[in-house]
C-alpha cells in the first residue's frame, strides 16, 4: 500500500508539471489559440442611470412645390445648433399638464446628423430607473427638443424652466414666438447672432434598455425627434435684360396686413410625422401693413442675356431650382435683395413689390409703379417652409414689362416629415 501511495503522488506530480508546462508555452506556440485580448479603453458604465436620446437635425428638407420634388440642402448657418434643450416626462395620461420630469440636458454648440452622431445623453433619476426596471410594462415618456431658442431671437427664457425637477410639460406646451421676432415689425433679414429656432416633440414612446443605459423606443426600432424649423423663409431675387438700359430700382417689398399672425408657439401639438400642413398660431391677432424689406440705397439690379432662364419651368427638382438661383447670383447675373425669416402662418401670403423706372436717355422722368405677389394657398407658409419670388425686368420700345414668377406649393407625402425648403 505504501508504494502504491507513492506511485500515485509521483504519478499527481508529472501530470501536474505537464500541464504547467503546457500553460506556459501556449500563447506563443504556433497554431495555438490567441489569448482573448482585453480592450485597453473599455466603455465606463456609468455611475448613475441614463437615458439616450437621437436627435436629428433638418439636413435635408424635401421641397414640396408643385412639379417641384426633391431634396434642398440648408446652409451650414441654417443647420447649426447654437444651444440645446432636451425635457424627458414620465407620460401622465389622466394629467398630462403635470407629467413628471425624469430627465433634463441642455448643451451648446453641437453638429448633430443622421449618420449617427445626434445622440444626446442625459442622466433619469433614480425612481424613474427603477420603474422601468421593476414594472411588467415599460412606462412611456414624452420629450421635448428646442434648439437656437432664447429671449434675443424668440423672446423665450429657459432660466426658470431648466430647474431639474420642477418643469412640467404644462409649462413648455404654452411657449410661443411673440410679436416683434421674426416678423414684420422687426423683420429678420438674416440668420440671428442665435441661429434659426427649431424645436421637435415625440409622445406616447417606449423605454427600452437595460439598467445603467436606456433608450427611447423599442429595442428593435430606436425613436428618434426630428427637428423643424420653427421659422419660415422668404426670398426674393431680381435681374434685368441686358438690352433693357433704364434705371430700375426696386424700392421696397411690402408685406399685406393681416397675414402675419403675432404669435405662434414653439413646439407643434405632436410630432411632425403626419403628411398635412402643420402650424400651431396663438390667438387670432395678425401683424398690421408694414415695409416689410426695405431695399438699401444704391443697390442696382444686375443684368443677364437671358432672364427667362432663371424661371422655374415646372420639371426641374428643388434642389436644381436652387442651384440655379445660388449659381446666378453668384455669378453677379441676378440680385439676391432679401432672404427674411418670419413666423409661420395660416393665410397665403401676399404683398407689393415697389419699383422706379427711368427710361434711357432721361434725367427728370421717374415712373414709380407697383406688382403684386401672392402665395397660392393658405396654409402654405407653415413652419420649415421657404417660398422663392423671382422677377425680371425686360424692355420692349416703351413698354416696361415686370414679371413675377411665383412658385407654387403642393402637399408631397412621403414616409417621413415634411420639408419645405
Amino acid at each position: 500500500m505504501k508504494g502504491d501511495r507513492h506511485y500515485i503522488l509521483r504519478w499527481l506530480s508529472g501530470i501536474l508539471m505537464l500541464l504547467l508546462l503546457t500553460a506556459c508555452s501556449g500563447s506563443s506556440s504556433e497554431g495555438g489559440n490567441e489569448p482573448v485580448p482585453v480592450p485597453s479603453n473599455p466603455v465606463p458604465t456609468p455611475d448613475k442611470p441614463v437615458l439616450k436620446i437621437y436627435i436629428f437635425p433638418p439636413n435635408h428638407p424635401t421641397i414640396t412645390r408643385a412639379g417641384d420634388l426633391g431634396n434642398v440642402d440648408a446652409s451650414e448657418e441654417e443647420n447649426k445648433i447654437h444651444s440645446l434643450h432636451v425635457w424627458v416626462f414620465e407620460r401622465n395620461e389622466s394629467n398630462l399638464a403635470n407629467s413628471l420630469l425624469v430627465g433634463y440636458v441642455s448643451l451648446g454648440n453641437l453638429t448633430l446628423s443622421e449618420s449617427g452622431n445626434g445622440e444626446v445623453t442625459m442622466e433619469i433619476t433614480d425612481d424613474f430607473a427603477n420603474k422601468i426596471i421593476t414594472s411588467d410594462t415599460r412606462p412611456k415618456v414624452d420629450v421635448y427638443v428646442a434648439a437656437n431658442v432664447s429671449s434675443g431671437n424668440c423672446g423665450i427664457s429657459f432660466e426658470t424652466l431648466t430647474k431639474k425637477g420642477t418643469t412640467t410639460e404644462g409649462e413648455l406646451e404654452p411657449l410661443f414666438i411673440g410679436s416683434g421676432y421674426f416678423g414684420v415689425t422687426s423683420p429678420v433679414q438674416g440668420i440671428p447672432v442665435d441661429g434659426l429656432p427649431m424645436s421637435g416633440v415625440l409622445k406616447e414612446q417606449r423605454i427600452a434598455g437595460t439598467s445603467p443605459v436606456f433608450r427611447v423606443g423599442t429595442e428593435q426600432k430606436l425613436a428618434n425627434v426630428q427637428l423643424v424649423r420653427a421659422v419660415s423663409k422668404m426670398r426674393f431675387v431680381f435681374c434685368m435684360s441686358s438690352t433693357n438700359n433704364d434705371d430700375v430700382a426696386v424700392n421696397n417689398i411690402v408685406l399685406n396686413s393681416s397675414v402675419l399672425p403675432k404669435e405662434e408657439y414653439l413646439f407643434l401639438d405632436n410630432d411632425y410625422k403626419t403628411a398635412t400642413q402643420k402650424y400651431r398660431i396663438k390667438g387670432s391677432e395678425y401683424e398690421d401693413q408694414q415695409t416689410f424689406v426695405t431695399i438699401p440705397a444704391g443697390t442696382t439690379i444686375k443684368k443677364n442675356d437671358d432672364p427667362y432662364s432663371y424661371s422655374y419651368d415646372g420639371n426641374m427638382t428643388g434642389q436644381a431650382y436652387e442651384n440655379l438661383i445660388n449659381d446666378g447670383v453668384a455669378q453677379g447675373k441676378l440680385s439676391d435683395l432679401g432672404t427674411c425669416y418670419l413666423r409661420e402662418s395660416d393665410k397665403a401670403l401676399s404683398g407689393t413689390i415697389n419699383y422706379s423706372i427711368t427710361p434711357y436717355g432721361t434725367t427728370t422722368q421717374n415712373e414709380k409703379t407697383s406688382t403684386a405677389y401672392a402665395m397660392k394657398n393658405a396654409g402654405d407658409f407653415s413652419r420649415n417652409h421657404t417660398w422663392i419670388v423671382y422677377g425680371y425686368f425686360v424692355t420692349n420700345g416703351v413698354l416696361q414689362l415686370n414679371v413675377v414668377e411665383l412658385k407654387d406649393w403642393e402637399i408631397n407625402e412621403t414616409d417621413r416629415e415634411i420639408y419645405n425648403w
